[in-house]
């Protein structure tokens, strides 16, 4: 089956399902993740002291093209990433980087409607979206452009946005937020069995580590670490054609 991630920006795929697209892959299946807001000039840990303001846009793209791109090698030819070329929030909203929690989606947005056409291009089997934990307006954008398909006969999951995701109350918060909208039934669901949770967790780290413009070290553990709760995998919540599909795995 193709499997359709939307990851708002480039690194959102890597730190919330690293672990599901290599169990996914590895079980046969081919991932196509869509990185829609991809202009940006966010790199708060990367060295741009020499680069001209003009310039920093193209520069912090590319260098956070080049880090999806050592991710995307870690799991071979199944993995294919679709870059839609969307200016990220700051730009595209002319605000500051903190003040993009919260906002209202505009459903008239353009951009939600080149989300849709680009998952459509895909023929994927199988769609995977953002909860937009914590709010910010590229994620919940990028949720909305899809999320009727959980009301839908194709299987469509929902994941656990990291690093902003809160403690268990506001991830519960914000399914039964979906499940009301909806009105639909959202389950968890694992691309995997419980397996060795040490081994998870340094394949999570390997994977979090390509994107070191974007955090520090110690965020790159608490995101690693995430999964130890869930027994050494990433949780997801699936609609009722995802729980009959192939995808199901036994809790």
């Amino acid at each position: 089956m193709k499997i359709a991630v939307v990851s708002p920006h480039r690194d959102d795929a890597a730190f919330s399902l690293a672990l599901a697209v290599g169990a996914w892959i590895e079980a046969g299946h081919k991932v196509i993740v869509i990185n829609c807001f991809s202009r940006s000039q966010f790199a708060p840990f990367s060295e741009m002291e020499f680069v001209h303001s003009n310039d920093r846009m193209s520069f912090v793209t590319a260098l956070r093209g080049r880090e999806d791109e050592v991710w995307r090698r870690q799991y071979g030819s199944a993995l294919t990433l679709v870059d839609l070329n969307m200016k990220d929030a700051p730009l595209r909203l002319h605000c500051p980087a903190n003040e993009v929690f919260g906002l209202a989606v505009n459903l008239l947005d353009k951009a939600l409607v080149k989300i849709q056409k680009a998952v459509e291009r895909t023929g994927a089997g199988a769609v995977v979206l953002p909860l937009g934990l914590g709010g910010h307006i590229d994620h919940t954008s990028a949720r909305e452009s899809l999320t009727r398909m959980a009301t839908t006969s194709t299987p469509c999951a929902f994941y656990e946005d990291l690093p902003v995701t809160g403690d268990a109350g506001a991830i519960e918060e914000s399914v039964l937020g979906l499940e009301r909208e909806l009105k639909v039934q959202l389950a968890p669901v694992f691309a995997s069995e419980a397996g060795d949770v040490q081994t998870a967790v340094a394949r999570k780290r390997r994977a979090v580590l390509c994107y070191d413009s974007q955090i520090d070290d110690a965020e790159v553990e608490r995101i690693a670490r995430f999964s130890e709760q869930y027994d050494g995998r990433e949780r997801l919540w699936g609609n009722a054609a995802w729980r009959e599909s192939e995808l199901v795995v036994n809790l």
